[in-house]
Order: C-alpha cells, then structure tokens, then sequence
C-alpha cells in the first residue's frame, strides 16, 4: 500500500489540493494523510485548519510556524516536517506551488529520502520571489503534474525526464462550478453581510521583487476602487504571508474604515467561488483571478507586475497600477461576453488524471533516482 501525504500550506494552495485529497483520502490502496502547515495555523492568514478539518480527510501532522520572520517561519516548517515524515514515512509527498514554506518541507523530504510529485511547476509570475521557489520545487521533485502544455515545455527545458511531466490541468477547477451555486443566503451568512448589487472581489498580495512590496501598486489599486462610488460593493480577501504581506493588510483596513461598501474578509474558504460568480469582476494580482476565475464565467482585472508572464485567457485584462488604467481595465472587463470566458488552466477533470498517475507511479527509490534530460539543440 502506498503511503501518500500531502502538504498544504494555507488557503491558496488548499483550495487548490482540496478536491485532490478528498479524491486520495476515498481511495483503495493508499494510506494517505495531509500534513498542515503555515497559514492554516495561524490566526493572521484566518486558522484555515478548520477547512482541511471539514474536508474529512485524515490530517496526518500539523506543523506550526509561529511568528517572526519569513524565515525563521521557514526554518520551523523544515524542522517540523522532518519530524513529521520521521515519525511517520511516506513513499511520496505531494505539494503545489512556489510558497517559500513549501520549499522549506521539500528540503526536509529530500533530507529524509522521500520522493515529490509537484504541481503546478512550469508556471511563471516574474514580479515575485515565487518564481524562484517554484524553479528549485521542480528541481527538487520527481514527479511533475503540470496545469498546461507551455509549463510542460518549460519543464523539459530545465532537464525534466519528459515521461516524469503531465499535463493534468488544475485540479481546482474540478467541481469549481458546482461550489459556486451556493445559495445566496448560506453565502450571506458565511460572508457576515449582504451581497450589494454590483460586487466587486479584491485580492492584491505583496509584490515581493519590487523595493516597496508593491506599496504604490496598492496605493493606485485602491484610488481607483475609491472612485467607483456607493453603486458597487467591494469585498477583500486578506494578503498571504509573503515578506510586506503585514503592511499590505494594514493598508488595506485602513482604508476600508469608514466605508460602507467595503467589506474585509481574513480568508472566504468555500465562499471564494460563490462570492467570486456573484461579482461584476475580480480584482488584484492574485493567481486565482488567471487559473481559476475563468472557469466561473467571471471577468479579471489583473493590476501591476506579480503576476508578469503566466498564462492567461481572454477573460483576463491586464491593467497597469495606475487609477485611470485600472478603471478603464474594469470598463473593458465588464463588457466581455460568454466567448472570452475560456480557461487555459484545464477542463475540470483533474483529479482522475492524477489520482491515475499516482497508482501507477513508480516505486519510491525508483522515483529518487532522478536523470538529468539534456534538451536537443532547438528543441524544449
């Protein structure tokens, strides 16, 4: 029997890895656990362990980070998953992304002789350190489960065993739609308030490559939401825990004080997708607006550099952070129709597709003997 854990570090990668390890949890043949860490264990980023709780899956460790700085959060984190995969060994670790805690447990599971399988690789956000954890997570890994053909490429370009990378698509999307019908008064109350009549969902995050984190992008981001007037209702998800991520919630609440039409959220949960299909567009520079939103029907307005070079549909308006060119962006946004709600991210059968490849995933020391695959010349 194969032994699997999955590693979640918070909200973003657990709205993503959710329909994933309910999928695994259900299936014959693994012994599988999540191991929880980060976010989802701190009261800042919204305890979202109560999500992972409810999923009804068995959560295998929890490994707290506690305060300080990035990376003394990160060092605990490794300590911790060392631990975790001491006490208890796996035959293979499952993890997503480009967080910097993710890269800290995969340094842990390598330390340990666990193999990796690793989503989302190949991907590019050119405006944040993400970039660089995503690169070494796929440097680091065995195993590749890839959202689309360009980061498949980008795989093989970085010396990837091409039979070791799928195109799986984001499992995110799997019964995305589903989630979404909500009924209105279970959102409302998830939500703590009323739905107004134009919604608009806002996410902005640190912009780590920048010398101010992205202070004067939020700063155009929110001049522009402070000139559409009472007519909208403007609803927040709060910032990651990205280096500047404390100014940027701060700033946030800040300006939210005093007005009637905004609304903080610390972390939607199961709420993200209804909250999302009921607005007029999303908003900021987070991921979601790109891989995920799409599939809702609902136009993105992505603001500044964080999200600089990943894949993006039609239903995606970029917009530079200045006021007018945001609201000029949302403008275009609203009058896009059915046809550019295309979602290049996948088809909303993911989680078959890896829940297939993990069966017959090879052995685990056949896995840790990983070749180095020298490209063609001309050839990715």
């Amino acid at each position: 029997m194969k032994r699997l854990r999955l590693l979640t570090t918070g909200r973003a990668d657990w709205n993503i890895l959710a329909p994933l390890a309910r999928a695994l949890a259900a299936e014959r043949g693994f012994d599988f656990g999540v191991i929880a860490t980060g976010g989802h264990l701190d009261p800042d980023q919204g305890l979202t362990m109560a999500a992972v709780e409810a999923a009804g899956v068995p959560v295998a460790a929890r490994v707290a980070w506690g305060h300080g700085t990035p990376a003394a959060r990160a060092a605990r984190v490794m300590e911790g998953t060392a631990r975790a995969l001491s006490d208890d060994p796996a035959d293979l670790l499952i993890l997503l992304g480009d967080r910097f805690e993710t890269l800290a447990a995969a340094q842990s599971a390598i330390l340990g002789g666990v193999p990796l399988a690793h989503l989302s690789g190949g991907d590019v956000t050119e405006g944040a350190m993400d970039d660089g954890f995503r690169h070494a997570l796929t440097k680091l890994s065995h195993l590749h489960f890839v959202f689309h053909e360009p980061a498949a490429r980008r795989l093989r370009q970085m010396g990837e065993a091409p039979e070791r990378v799928h195109v799986v698509g984001n499992p995110a999307l799997d019964g995305l739609a589903k989630s979404a019908r909500m009924p209105e008064a279970e959102l409302e109350r998830r939500l703590g308030a009323p739905l107004g009549d134009r919604n608009l969902l806002v996410t902005f995050h640190p912009v780590t490559l920048q010398p101010d984190r992205g202070a004067g992008e939020l700063e155009g981001l929110l001049t522009a939401l402070g000139r559409l007037g009472e007519g909208w209702t403007i609803w927040f998800t709060a910032p990651n825990a990205d280096p500047g991520g404390e100014v940027v919630r701060r700033r946030i609440r800040q300006w939210a004080t005093g007005r009637e039409n905004a609304r903080v959220c610390t972390a939607l949960g199961e709420a993200y997708p209804a909250l999302a299909a009921r607005c007029r567009a999303v908003i900021g520079n987070s991921s979601s607006g790109l891989a995920e939103v799409p599939t809702l029907g609902v136009p993105t307005v992505d603001v500044g550099l964080r999200q600089s070079g990943r894949l993006a549909g039609p239903s995606v308006v970029w917009s530079r952070a200045e006021p007018d060119a945001i609201l000029a962006a949302l403008a275009a946004a609203e009058k896009l129709g059915s046809d550019a709600m295309v979602n290049p991210y996948g088809d909303g059968r993911s989680v078959p597709r890896i829940v297939a490849l993990l069966r017959d995933a090879p052995s685990r020391d056949a896995l840790l003997r990983k070749p180095f695959v020298d490209a063609e010349p001309g050839h990715g």
